[in-house]
């Protein structure tokens, strides 16, 4: 049995397809989820919710706590205590709204926004601010067991594991992308491959505290990449020019190809990885 994960988020977009790799790295894998109606779990709200998940090696990773099977002799607290917290955030908690044009890194911080909001996203932007900000607060007034890695990505786009069909699709951010080359007036961006690739990574024991997975684009250059790649589909109606505004980000994700080696993909990569996705999906409207 290879080393164990306890797993938030796997029902989404990003978790799903970090549970499928994790599996095929030899993880043994438990998955927590929020809806009752999806499983007959305890109520996670509970305190003791995870108690029984995280006896033995089970701990949790992507937005709670992870970590690798402990050496031989650890201490007691080594094999019930997660010695690893795995947070995934957003490049929205390291810009501020709307962005000034500056250079941002995943060591880039913000202090906290007060509100009231005038609109969803100054308001989501300063809600994932607080929670980072939270969550280091935490770390250094507490010195938890564990060691935390923040992660960082934007928008996330790619192949989605779970869809058998369109309207499979457009229940995560892919609806966005789809929106520029399906005649739709639909906000940087992640490679979902590229996410999970270092919500696993994180697992490492050399790994850095902050990692980015964000790349700088432009949403409407979509159409151009969909005629190029899929002429046939977009000349007969079945992809259309839509638009979608993007918001300048200065985000340089330059170190985290360093730490681990990898390019991180390019805007193109995402585009073709979801036309391509509708393409072979039955559904289209």
């Amino acid at each position: 049995m290879g080393p164990a994960i306890l797993l938030t988020g796997a029902n989404g977009l990003v978790g799903f397809k970090v549970l499928l790799n994790a599996l095929e790295q030899g993880y043994t894998v438990r998955a927590a989820i929020r809806s009752m109606s999806k499983s007959d779990v305890p109520d996670i709200t509970d305190q003791k919710a995870y108690h029984e998940a995280t006896k033995g090696s089970y701990l949790c990773h992507s937005s709670g706590l992870a970590s690798s099977l402990p050496s031989a002799g650890p201490p007691q607290t080594g094999i019930y205590e997660p010695n690893k917290l795995v947070i995934a955030s957003s490049f929205f908690a390291n810009i501020p709204f709307p962005p000034n044009g500056g250079k941002i890194t995943a060591e880039s911080r913000l202090p906290d926004i007060p509100g009231p909001f005038d609109s969803m996203v100054p308001a989501y932007s300063a809600g994932k601010i607080a929670a980072l900000n939270a969550a280091e607060r935490f770390v250094k007034e507490n010195s938890p067991t564990f060691d935390d890695v923040n992660v960082f990505p934007g928008f996330v786009f790619g192949t989605d594991d779970r869809a058998l069909q369109v309207e499979d699709i457009m229940v995560s951010t892919n609806r966005i992308l789809l929106g520029v080359i399906t005649g739709q007036v639909a906000p940087g961006a992640g490679y979902v491959y590229d996410a999970v690739k270092l919500f696993l990574h994180a697992l490492d024991v050399i790994a850095p505290k902050n990692i980015g997975a964000t790349v700088p684009h432009q949403f409407n250059e979509a159409w151009d990449i969909v005629k190029e790649r899929f002429p046939k589909a977009a000349k007969n109606g079945t992809f259309t020019q839509g638009k979608q505004e993007t918001i300048p980000i200065g985000w340089d994700a330059h170190q985290t190809e360093l730490d681990f080696g990898f390019k991180v993909k390019i805007w193109s990569d995402m585009v073709v990885d979801v036309a391509g996705l509708y393409l072979e999906l039955p559904g289209k409207f």
